[in-house]
């Protein structure tokens, strides 16, 4: 895992050739507005900021390694097995069947608000905006920011360590490196990874703050994380 390299010194790159903008953000609901207002919103292409984005996602175009690819790759899809190295075993649906459908639950909750922020922010993806960026990864059609990968990969990430607390911090690592892998693979911007994290955790504390989904996550550790006697 590596995180992302902000290279500022990539500003002296070459002008970079701009695509037509999406179309303009929508109207959201109190609750959307709330967490729009907690992310914040993302850099203009034109600003210092925005500029460093670009340059960062040209600059793991380069470097990216097929290793680099490969994993970005078997993400698109996010499913439980992406946290099996973080969670010390292979996490199978059959095996595992309460933490699958945990899993679905959480990554349902939480898609339904990044789906909702992108459109009501409405950026364009990068290689949208700027044509020099060439994805190697499958091309998404919706709007960029924030990143829902790397919002449900984080969220997911905390969850799961309700189950498992010993392996928080590799499961922690492998939820932000969800997201890093999609600026890697050149659909997102790093900033639409930070949004994403800080969405992913703040929605994370609240589900599990609610005493449903407490009693939830206990019941999921007990049926198949804590040892039989």
């Amino acid at each position: 895992m590596r995180p992302l390299l902000l290279c500022f010194w990539l500003l002296s790159l070459p002008g970079v050739a701009q695509a037509p903008a999406v179309a303009a953000p929508v109207q959201a609901a109190p609750q959307l507005q709330e967490l729009a207002a907690f992310i914040g919103p993302f850099p203009s292409v034109e600003s210092d900021a925005g500029k460093a984005d670009l340059a960062v996602v040209l600059w793991e175009q380069r470097i990216r390694t097929e290793a680099d690819i490969q994993r970005a790759k078997s993400e698109v899809k996010l499913e439980l097995s992406a946290y099996s190295e973080a969670m010390g075993v292979h996490l199978e649906a059959s095996r595992f069947p309460e933490t699958a459908n945990l899993f679905l639950q959480v990554a349902k909750h939480i898609k339904a608000q990044s789906d909702g922020l992108k459109l009501m922010f409405a950026r364009p993806r990068p290689y949208v905006a700027a044509l020099q960026v060439q994805p190697a990864i499958e091309r998404e059609t919706n709007p960029s920011y924030p990143s829902g990968h790397a919002t449900r990969g984080l969220a997911i990430a905390m969850i799961l360590a309700e189950l498992r607390p010993e392996r928080r911090e590799a499961l922690l690592a492998q939820g932000r490196q969800v997201g890093v892998n999609r600026v890697i693979g050149g659909v997102h911007y790093p900033t639409d990874i930070e949004a994403g994290q800080k969405l992913g955790a703040r929605l994370a504390q609240a589900w599990l703050a609610e005493a449903g989904n407490r009693r939830l996550v206990e019941a999921v550790r007990q049926a198949e994380w804590t040892p039989k006697r």
